[in-house]
Protein backbone atom coordinates (compact mmCIF):
# COMPACT_ATOMS: atom_id res chain seq x y z
CA UNK A 1 0.00 0.00 0.00
CA UNK A 2 1.40 3.58 -1.14
CA UNK A 3 0.39 7.13 -0.35
CA UNK A 4 -1.29 8.52 -3.87
CA UNK A 5 0.40 12.24 -2.91
CA UNK A 6 4.09 12.65 -4.74
CA UNK A 7 6.12 16.34 -5.23
CA UNK A 8 2.70 17.89 -4.01
CA UNK A 9 0.77 16.34 -6.25
CA UNK A 10 -2.60 13.38 -5.48
CA UNK A 11 -1.98 10.81 -7.92
CA UNK A 12 -4.99 8.55 -9.54
CA UNK A 13 -3.52 5.01 -10.76
CA UNK A 14 -4.64 2.67 -12.67
CA UNK A 15 -3.41 -1.13 -14.34
CA UNK A 16 -1.38 -0.25 -17.61
CA UNK A 17 -1.24 -3.94 -18.44
CA UNK A 18 2.40 -3.58 -18.57
CA UNK A 19 5.38 -6.03 -16.97
CA UNK A 20 8.52 -4.50 -15.83
CA UNK A 21 10.80 -7.63 -14.67
CA UNK A 22 7.36 -10.13 -14.89
CA UNK A 23 6.11 -7.75 -12.69
CA UNK A 24 3.01 -5.63 -12.68
CA UNK A 25 2.70 -1.98 -13.95
CA UNK A 26 0.90 0.86 -12.55
CA UNK A 27 0.26 4.29 -14.48
CA UNK A 28 -1.42 7.39 -12.90
CA UNK A 29 -3.92 9.25 -15.24
CA UNK A 30 -2.64 12.63 -14.27
CA UNK A 31 1.12 11.82 -16.36
CA UNK A 32 0.88 8.97 -17.77
CA UNK A 33 4.14 7.63 -15.66
CA UNK A 34 4.31 3.78 -15.60
CA UNK A 35 5.16 2.73 -12.12
CA UNK A 36 6.25 -0.22 -10.49
CA UNK A 37 3.73 -2.01 -7.58
CA UNK A 38 6.67 -4.23 -6.25
CA UNK A 39 9.66 -1.01 -5.40
CA UNK A 40 6.88 2.07 -5.75
CA UNK A 41 9.06 3.53 -8.44
CA UNK A 42 8.60 5.75 -11.49
CA UNK A 43 9.98 3.71 -14.25
CA UNK A 44 9.17 5.52 -17.50
CA UNK A 45 7.56 8.85 -17.97
CA UNK A 46 7.38 12.57 -17.07
CA UNK A 47 7.57 11.36 -13.30
CA UNK A 48 10.67 9.18 -13.88
CA UNK A 49 13.18 8.64 -10.50
CA UNK A 50 9.72 9.79 -8.50
CA UNK A 51 9.40 7.64 -5.58
CA UNK A 52 5.71 6.47 -3.64
CA UNK A 53 5.89 6.05 0.03
CA UNK A 54 4.94 2.83 1.14
CA UNK A 55 2.62 3.20 4.08
CA UNK A 56 2.33 -0.84 4.60
CA UNK A 57 3.43 -3.83 4.24
CA UNK A 58 1.90 -6.54 2.20
CA UNK A 59 1.85 -9.46 3.67
CA UNK A 60 -0.51 -12.23 4.04
CA UNK A 61 -2.73 -13.23 6.82
CA UNK A 62 -5.91 -15.88 7.37
CA UNK A 63 -9.33 -14.00 6.85
CA UNK A 64 -10.44 -15.31 10.29
CA UNK A 65 -6.95 -14.18 11.80
CA UNK A 66 -7.50 -10.74 10.51
CA UNK A 67 -11.37 -10.57 12.25
CA UNK A 68 -10.61 -11.56 15.56
CA UNK A 69 -7.85 -8.95 15.73
CA UNK A 70 -9.97 -6.38 13.52
CA UNK A 71 -13.76 -7.49 13.84
CA UNK A 72 -15.07 -3.66 13.01
CA UNK A 73 -13.31 -4.53 9.52
CA UNK A 74 -14.87 -3.18 6.55
CA UNK A 75 -14.39 -5.24 3.30
CA UNK A 76 -13.63 -4.21 -0.30
CA UNK A 77 -16.08 -5.98 -3.29
CA UNK A 78 -17.41 -5.34 -6.74
CA UNK A 79 -20.38 -7.35 -6.58
CA UNK A 80 -21.11 -7.79 -3.08
CA UNK A 81 -18.79 -10.70 -2.93
CA UNK A 82 -15.38 -11.42 -3.93
CA UNK A 83 -15.14 -15.19 -2.85
CA UNK A 84 -12.85 -17.52 -5.59
CA UNK A 85 -13.71 -20.97 -5.41
CA UNK A 86 -10.00 -21.48 -6.56
CA UNK A 87 -6.81 -19.75 -7.22
CA UNK A 88 -6.36 -19.06 -11.02
CA UNK A 89 -3.08 -19.05 -10.16
CA UNK A 90 -2.60 -22.63 -9.14
CA UNK A 91 -0.73 -24.11 -12.07
CA UNK A 92 1.64 -21.05 -11.82
CA UNK A 93 2.52 -21.30 -8.10
CA UNK A 94 2.60 -25.38 -8.50
CA UNK A 95 5.13 -25.61 -11.29
CA UNK A 96 9.07 -24.57 -10.11
CA UNK A 97 10.16 -24.42 -13.41
CA UNK A 98 7.74 -21.45 -14.46
CA UNK A 99 9.27 -17.76 -13.39
CA UNK A 100 7.24 -15.11 -15.55
CA UNK A 101 6.44 -14.63 -19.24
CA UNK A 102 10.89 -13.73 -19.45
CA UNK A 103 14.15 -15.01 -17.72
CA UNK A 104 14.97 -13.04 -14.88
CA UNK A 105 17.93 -10.52 -15.85
CA UNK A 106 19.60 -11.85 -12.96
CA UNK A 107 20.10 -15.06 -11.13
CA UNK A 108 20.42 -16.05 -7.94
CA UNK A 109 21.56 -19.71 -7.08
CA UNK A 110 21.25 -19.35 -2.97
CA UNK A 111 17.73 -20.71 -3.05
CA UNK A 112 15.38 -21.98 -5.42
CA UNK A 113 13.83 -19.69 -7.81
CA UNK A 114 10.16 -20.14 -6.43
CA UNK A 115 11.20 -20.65 -2.80
CA UNK A 116 9.49 -17.78 -0.95
CA UNK A 117 10.69 -15.18 1.29
CA UNK A 118 10.08 -12.51 3.19
CA UNK A 119 11.85 -9.25 1.84
CA UNK A 120 12.44 -6.72 3.15
CA UNK A 121 13.20 -3.30 2.38
CA UNK A 122 15.05 -0.72 4.84
CA UNK A 123 16.62 2.56 3.73
CA UNK A 124 19.51 1.63 1.00
CA UNK A 125 19.36 -2.18 2.68
CA UNK A 126 17.45 -5.66 1.45
CA UNK A 127 17.22 -8.59 2.93
CA UNK A 128 15.69 -11.95 2.57
CA UNK A 129 14.58 -14.71 4.99
CA UNK A 130 13.19 -17.88 3.35
CA UNK A 131 10.29 -19.05 4.27
CA UNK A 132 11.36 -22.77 4.44
CA UNK A 133 8.47 -24.35 7.48
CA UNK A 134 10.93 -26.21 9.60
CA UNK A 135 13.38 -23.18 9.73
CA UNK A 136 10.67 -21.53 11.52
CA UNK A 137 9.30 -24.45 13.66
CA UNK A 138 10.42 -24.62 17.43
CA UNK A 139 10.11 -27.42 19.83
CA UNK A 140 7.21 -26.53 21.45
CA UNK A 141 3.69 -26.76 19.57
CA UNK A 142 2.18 -24.57 18.34
CA UNK A 143 5.55 -22.09 18.72
CA UNK A 144 7.43 -20.25 16.02
CA UNK A 145 11.23 -19.43 15.93
CA UNK A 146 11.53 -15.29 16.16
CA UNK A 147 14.49 -13.49 14.29
CA UNK A 148 16.06 -11.04 15.79
CA UNK A 149 18.64 -9.62 13.09
CA UNK A 150 19.88 -5.97 12.02
CA UNK A 151 19.02 -5.00 8.76
CA UNK A 152 21.29 -1.87 7.80
CA UNK A 153 22.06 -0.26 11.10
CA UNK A 154 18.28 -0.85 12.27
CA UNK A 155 17.78 -3.81 15.10
CA UNK A 156 15.01 -5.54 13.31
CA UNK A 157 12.61 -8.80 14.36
CA UNK A 158 10.96 -10.56 11.78
CA UNK A 159 8.19 -13.38 12.65
CA UNK A 160 6.41 -15.83 10.51
CA UNK A 161 3.70 -18.24 11.89
CA UNK A 162 3.80 -21.23 8.01
CA UNK A 163 0.51 -22.27 9.03
CA UNK A 164 -1.36 -19.14 9.23
CA UNK A 165 0.37 -17.51 6.29
CA UNK A 166 1.32 -14.65 8.59
CA UNK A 167 4.60 -12.35 8.89
CA UNK A 168 5.35 -9.35 10.41
CA UNK A 169 8.75 -6.96 10.31
CA UNK A 170 9.34 -4.28 12.95
CA UNK A 171 11.80 -1.66 14.54
CA UNK A 172 13.50 -3.01 17.69
CA UNK A 173 13.53 0.39 18.92
CA UNK A 174 10.83 0.91 21.34
CA UNK A 175 9.36 4.84 21.96
CA UNK A 176 12.27 5.73 24.32
CA UNK A 177 14.60 4.39 21.63
CA UNK A 178 16.04 1.93 23.88
CA UNK A 179 16.15 -1.87 21.97
CA UNK A 180 13.61 -4.27 23.06
CA UNK A 181 15.00 -7.69 23.29
CA UNK A 182 12.49 -10.98 22.53
CA UNK A 183 12.24 -14.63 24.35
CA UNK A 184 13.46 -16.65 20.90
CA UNK A 185 10.19 -18.13 20.14
CA UNK A 186 6.37 -16.91 20.02
CA UNK A 187 2.94 -19.13 21.24
CA UNK A 188 0.49 -17.94 18.30
CA UNK A 189 0.84 -14.64 17.12
CA UNK A 190 2.34 -13.58 20.89
CA UNK A 191 6.35 -12.83 21.60
CA UNK A 192 7.02 -12.15 25.46
CA UNK A 193 10.11 -9.74 26.08
CA UNK A 194 13.23 -10.29 28.61
CA UNK A 195 10.84 -8.29 30.75
CA UNK A 196 8.21 -10.42 30.57
CA UNK A 197 5.81 -8.18 28.38
CA UNK A 198 3.61 -9.71 25.76
CA UNK A 199 3.39 -8.22 22.26
CA UNK A 200 1.47 -9.37 19.15
CA UNK A 201 3.46 -10.42 15.77
CA UNK A 202 0.83 -9.01 13.79
CA UNK A 203 0.25 -5.75 14.49
CA UNK A 204 3.17 -4.88 16.88
CA UNK A 205 1.21 -3.80 19.64
CA UNK A 206 2.31 -4.35 23.56
CA UNK A 207 1.97 -3.81 26.90
CA UNK A 208 0.96 -0.08 27.78
CA UNK A 209 -0.36 0.54 24.78
CA UNK A 210 2.70 0.47 23.15
CA UNK A 211 3.54 -0.14 19.33
CA UNK A 212 6.43 -1.20 17.53
CA UNK A 213 7.21 0.56 14.19
CA UNK A 214 6.63 -2.08 11.47
CA UNK A 215 8.72 -2.35 8.57
CA UNK A 216 7.72 -2.34 4.78
CA UNK A 217 8.28 -6.27 3.48
CA UNK A 218 6.58 -8.37 1.38
CA UNK A 219 6.52 -12.34 0.72
CA UNK A 220 7.38 -12.71 -2.60
CA UNK A 221 9.32 -15.63 -5.01
CA UNK A 222 13.13 -15.88 -4.46
CA UNK A 223 13.72 -14.83 -8.27
CA UNK A 224 11.93 -11.90 -8.01
CA UNK A 225 13.07 -10.59 -4.85
CA UNK A 226 16.58 -11.43 -6.46
CA UNK A 227 15.93 -9.93 -9.79
CA UNK A 228 14.80 -6.76 -8.68
CA UNK A 229 17.41 -6.25 -5.86
CA UNK A 230 21.00 -8.55 -7.21
CA UNK A 231 23.00 -7.15 -4.18
CA UNK A 232 20.48 -8.63 -1.68
CA UNK A 233 21.91 -10.33 1.72
CA UNK A 234 20.16 -13.39 2.53
CA UNK A 235 19.67 -14.34 5.93
CA UNK A 236 20.83 -18.00 6.70
CA UNK A 237 18.57 -19.92 9.58
CA UNK A 238 20.64 -21.46 12.72
CA UNK A 239 18.64 -24.67 11.48
CA UNK A 240 20.49 -24.36 7.87
CA UNK A 241 23.62 -24.47 9.18
CA UNK A 242 22.98 -26.98 11.53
Amino acid sequence: MYSRKVSGKTLTFGVSGKLWKNALIMYDRETNTLWSHLTGEAVYGPMQGEKLTMLSSVPKVKWKDWKTLHPDTKVLTVSGTEELRRDNYQGYHRDPRRTGLFDPDHTDKRLKYKERVIGVSLGDSRKAYPMIKKYWKAKKKGAWTLVQDTIGEIPSVVFYDPDRYASGVYDLRGPDQKQIVFENTTEGFLATDKNGGKWNMLTGTGPKGQELKPVPHMQIYWFAWADFYPETLLFEHKKARD
